[in-house]
């Protein structure tokens, strides 16, 4: 706590860093060297978070947030769930809650909202502390619930906060029985009682029939750090919670209950100083038992594993301290040992695996993708497209639905219809795709549809792709690794489906999706998997396999979207990102993907590492909090304390499978029973789950396969392969004759269940694993939730005020970036803050200035909202003049002559109805209708695009027109290109592995309706991407002196300091910061 605050203090001196992984360099040695964070003061002071809106329900982005205020009742799915109590002690306090206890006569239940480290909810966190013990002992009726979360060990900071509460009390007393502290890491409390963005830190109060009746917000709301609010102004609490509490027991006609009248502090007017030594405990004297005999080999046949179990104590100075402790535990020598075995037949047959069948043929079912990267179905077919999109039928009610992610032109193709005579291919992409979807490599839906979970809050059908990218904008930029998995609702209404301009999109016109949440902490993502677990409020959890990780190996990544932000906002300030490092993970080839998935019933996630050819296997719900992560990880999405970030271990994991070729999709078999491998060089291995035994391996004739899933109805396997741009499916031709059998060991498994239940009743449920390091601890380290070093200090996404990062508040200093020219690979501007600044169309980003106007148009952007195309017209009927209406996207009407230039594509979305089809002709006669419309020979439609393509054989006028309505004339022009005062760099961004379809002639490339689009990009530019291979410019190497980017001051003045290194060096304790020129 004192390194990290001595560090920031040391920092805060010359300014804030620009900072990348490489770029800088703070190491802080952990030791016996405490100081108290009173002994340093604050060195930034005061910060703002945003308004302490009491307003309930609240109000994000312009919309109502459904949440509790007061008047509601709680519902009986969350007042009847079982919470664990980590504190006060089991002998004090009940080891476990359920609201439904406290709905009684004449009873108060008040619950707290507070997040671990040195933050300023910590000041009250002792007020409140002192609060419940005072009032709860003059009325035991009155019970106080603190919703504790954000990493560290709960029962510490629970300690930590009753301790502070010695502060407020006359007599310097220490709680010893309330509050009763939730370990909330699972943010269930939190999502619920005080849904984002009600302000921090809160307090609810419910009555006798669990209504609430009060809810409000601390004294210390719109501050950070500790030190920005005082113990005079926390302790304004009191009076606040005595008051709510008094007026709600004074309304009990039946209660005659005691007045509770403030008592502010009287002694210690600082306030209490966060402790600021780690607890010493007596070193644990282990006492163990005999080992027992080895248990039967796992296997019946092939290779397998044997166990031994022993009984592990844990006595303090002699006397037993501890029972029922897996930590205590792990401080011990190993609890069970393992070896290698052979089972009774050391060879195993092949058996009939019915996804296969006896015999089976791999169909391609279709085709015309661009480098797919997986495959995904989607949990409801026929709910995103419906029976109409962008002028095109659909038939939601036939057939499965595909989402192919196409990691070579940024977009997902939905085959819809799968297998139905109505099967048709449809693709669309997200308008910011050089961001929010760029090279993505892996798609995972939410398909948990039976959750329980309020319906406001349930993320079913939502979806996640991952970015196999360091944010480099196609290569037009140089890696910055703010860049992590991005959350779409696939739901077409309510803002998540829009057109250029931001609007709800017609069924008539290009619609876009808008991205309902992103995270950044997983550069050069290749693999994701949804979580689903039923315990988060909301179900946004996905697994991520983050291939940059510590810049030796890939990691393992959980993140928790938590309440996403929805569209049309940016606000990343509610979400939870756990990073596991002991999981090794290793990337393969570039482009290439990494399977993922979590076994619902065992719990167990499956990660495929293609670089060192295994199968992992990992106890989704094991690891412990150890540290913060913002030290070690300097870039991430939010600096305030709802924004949790930390570093998860000892983790239970082992190689499910070794020794595969380049291993890439992974699909479980709709039982669970059976594990479906993919290699790149086009075999298929299936293994049973139970026993890791190697049941079959099947070769495709395939070379390059990537994802794999099977279908949700036919329950068929479907993979994709990206050399052959197709999607596959394995059809049993017979069935098979008989049921697979089991290669797991009964005998091994009455073994387990008689050693899991004798190590559980001894140390509580479950401790035993085979798979557990048993001499792993986890002594979680005090996170300071003030630390934000992070390459956006001038982008606007580093701002505290989260109505920053919304539509309500856009930042205005990112706003002001409409002329700035500087697009260099390497220059000062930040395309991440185009972004936050309203641009979907600006000269410095890629392709076609960042939009997906059709080839040969120009942008314009329209702040905040999206932007317009000069290539695009708006074609409607007017019922009372019986008039054709063409109109550009801003509202011009055009009345009867329109010019259009040869070699540009030209959009003219109709939506005209059935009754009057609008039909392109090349005579005034209108008896001979156009062959420039591509792809369309009759030239005419109703609801949906025309689209035009003048060349040089196309006469000099065309005429639009529909029956009994006058005649739009269209001239046709030579296209003069006039050179442009261009002053973006020339460089040609390449990057080496590419995959990216290199579309640059000035042809215009049209889109078959059953193929992926097409990139379009700027004339006379190339860029290629794939950011696997991208040189990242400026690099630091052992030989090249070291150098750090400074933030240019907001006037513009340019001040120099002199390089210098600076070190501190105390017992136990050093600080090693280079320093360079402040620009």
């Amino acid at each position: 706590e004192a390194e990290a605050r001595l560090a920031f203090a040391l920092k805060a001196t010359l300014g804030t860093m620009k900072t990348t992984y490489s770029s800088w360099v703070l190491h802080l040695t952990h030791s016996a060297l405490f100081i108290g964070c009173s002994l340093i003061p604050s060195v930034y002071g005061q910060i703002n978070t945003g308004a302490c809106d009491l307003t309930c329900p609240p109000v994000a982005n312009g919309m109502v947030i459904e949440s509790l205020c007061p008047g509601d009742t709680v519902e009986s799915t969350v007042s009847k769930k079982v919470y664990d109590v980590c504190h006060p002690a089991p002998n004090l306090a009940p080891s476990t809650i359920i609201l439904d206890s406290f709905r009684a006569s004449g009873h108060v239940t008040v619950i707290a909202n507070y997040f671990t480290g040195c933050v300023a909810g910590r000041r009250e966190s002792g007020v409140f502390a002192h609060v419940a013990q005072r009032v709860h002992d003059k009325n035991p009726k009155v019970n106080f619930i603190v919703s504790l979360k954000g990493g560290g060990a709960c029962t510490r900071w629970a300690s930590k906060y009753q301790n502070d509460a010695s502060a407020y009390s006359s007599s310097g007393d220490v709680p010893t029985t309330m509050p009763l502290t939730v370990s909330d890491d699972s943010y269930e409390i939190r999502d619920y009682f005080f849904t984002h963005p009600y302000p921090h830190p809160s307090y609810i109060v419910l009555d006798e029939n669990m209504e609430v009746a009060a809810k409000f917000v601390g004294p210390c709301c719109g501050k950070i750090d500790y030190f920005d609010c005082s113990a005079t102004e926390a302790s304004a609490l009191d009076g606040q919670l005595t008051a709510k509490i008094d007026e709600l027991l004074t309304s009990y006609e039946s209660v005659e209950a005691p007045k509770e009248t403030t008592a502010p502090p009287t002694s210690k007017p600082s306030g209490p100083a966060p402790a600021s030594s780690t607890p010493v405990f007596d070193a644990p004297v282990c006492e163990v038992g005999n080992f027992s005999a080895w248990s039967p080999c796992s296997v019946t046949c092939g290779e397998g594993i044997q166990f031994r179990w022993r009984a592990v104590d844990v006595r303090s100075d002699g006397v037993p301290s501890i029972t029922k402790s897996s930590s205590a535990a792990q401080l011990c020598e190993s609890t069970v040992e393992k070896r290698v075995c052979t089972g009774s037949d050391p060879t195993c047959e092949e058996q009939c695996i019915p996804e296969f069948g006896e015999t089976f043929e791999i169909d391609v079912v279709s085709s015309g993708f661009v480098s797919p990267r997986d495959v995904a179905f989607h949990p409801t077919p026929g709910m995103h497209l419906k029976d109409l999109s962008e002028g095109r039928k659909f038939h939601p009610d036939e057939g499965e639905e595909a989402w192919v992610l196409n990691g070579g032109n940024h977009s997902v193709s939905i085959v819809a219809s799968l297998g139905s005579s109505h099967q048709t291919t449809f693709s669309r992409r997200d308008r910011g795709y050089y961001h929010y979807m760029i090279n993505a490599t892996a798609l995972a839906f939410n398909s948990v549809s039976n959750s329980n979970r309020a319906p406001d809050q349930d993320s079913f059908n939502y979806w996640a792709v991952c970015n196999d990218n360091r944010n480099n904008y196609l290569g037009s930029k140089e890696d910055n690794f703010f860049m992590g998995p991005t959350l779409y609702n696939s739901k077409p209404n309510g803002g998540n489906l829009v057109n250029r301009l931001g609007e709800t999109c017609n069924p008539a016109e290009p619609c876009h999706f808008l991205h309902s949440d992103m995270l950044h902490e997983a550069p050069a993502c290749i693999g994701i998997a949804h979580d689903p677990e039923l315990k988060t409020a909301y179900g946004t959890v996905y697994w991520a396999f983050d291939a940059t990780g510590d810049l030796q190996n890939g990691q393992l990544v959980r993140f928790d979207f938590q309440q996403p932000h929805g569209p049309g906002s940016m606000d990343h300030s509610v979400a939870a990102v756990r990073r596991y490092p002991e999981v090794k993970l290793h990337r393969g080839p570039p482009g290439g993907h990494a399977g993922m998935l979590v076994h619902a019933d065992r719990r167990e996630l499956f990660v495929v590492s293609p670089g060192d050819g295994t199968v992992l296997v990992i106890d989704a719900d094991s690891g412990s909090f150890s540290r913060t992560a913002r030290e070690e990880y300097p870039i991430f999405s939010n600096r305030l304390p709802s924004f949790e970030y930390s570093i998860y271990e000892c983790i239970h994991q082992h190689v499910f499978a070794s020794g595969l070729e380049n291993p890439t999709g992974l699909a479980l078999s709709s039982d669970g029973a059976r594990l479906f491998v993919g290699e790149l060089g086009g075999k298929i291995l299936v293994y049973e789950v139970s026993s890791g035994a190697l049941l079959k391996t099947v070769e495709s004739q395939f070379s390059s396969i990537g994802g794999m899933s099977f279908s949700l109805v036919s329950n068929q396997l479907h993979f994709v392969d990206s050399n052959s741009n197709v999607l596959a499916a394995v059809k049993p031709s017979a069935a098979c004759d008989a049921t697979p059998e089991s290669r797991l060991s009964p005998d091994f498994v009455d073994f387990m269940l008689d050693a899991s239940s004798n190590l559980d009743s001894q140390h509580g449920d479950g401790f035993f694993s085979l798979y557990r390091d048993y001499e792993c601890a986890v002594d979680g380290a005090i996170p300071n939730g003030t630390l934000f070093e992070q390459v956006h200090t001038d982008s606007g996404y580093a701002s505290d005020n989260p109505d920053v990062q919304s539509q309500a508040g856009m930042d205005e200093s990112a706003a002001l970036l409409a002329n700035r020219t500087d697009c260099g690979i390497d220059s000062d501007l930040n395309f991440d803050a185009l972004l936050l600044g309203g641009y979907y169309c600006h000269h410095c980003l890629p392709q076609n200035e960042g939009s997906s106007c059709d080839s040969g148009g120009s942008c314009s952007n329209v702040q905040w909202r999206g932007f317009t195309c000069d290539n695009e017209y708006f074609v409607t009927f007017d019922d009372e003049s019986k008039e054709l209406v063409v109109m550009n996207a801003v509202g011009e009407r055009y009345e009867s002559n329109l010019h259009l230039k040869r070699g540009v594509t030209y959009r003219f979305t109709v939506n005209t109805g059935s009754f009057h089809p609008v039909t392109l002709y090349e005579d005034s006669n209108l008896s001979s209708i156009s062959n420039n419309v591509p792809g369309n020979p009759s030239a005419s439609a109703t609801t949906g695009p025309l689209i035009v393509y003048p060349d040089e054989s196309t006469p000099d006028v065309l005429y639009l027109s529909s029956s009994a309505a006058s005649v739009i004339q269209l001239t046709v022009i030579d296209n003069v290109i006039e050179p442009e005062n261009n002053e973006k760099d020339d460089t040609e961004a390449v990057e080496s592995n590419s995959e990216t379809q290199d579309n640059t002639a000035t042809d215009t490339t049209i889109v078959d309706n059953d193929a992926a689009i097409q990139t379009n990009t700027l004339q006379n530019t190339t860029v290629v991407d794939n950011d696997s291979g991208s040189k990242t410019h400026n690099q630091v190497t052992d030989d090249e002196d070291m150098d750090f980017d400074f933030v240019e001051p907001n006037n513009g003045s340019c001040t120099c300091l002199n390089h210098f290194a600076f070190l501190l060096t105390a017992t136990s304790f050093s600080i090693l910061i280079f320093f360079a020129s402040w620009q």
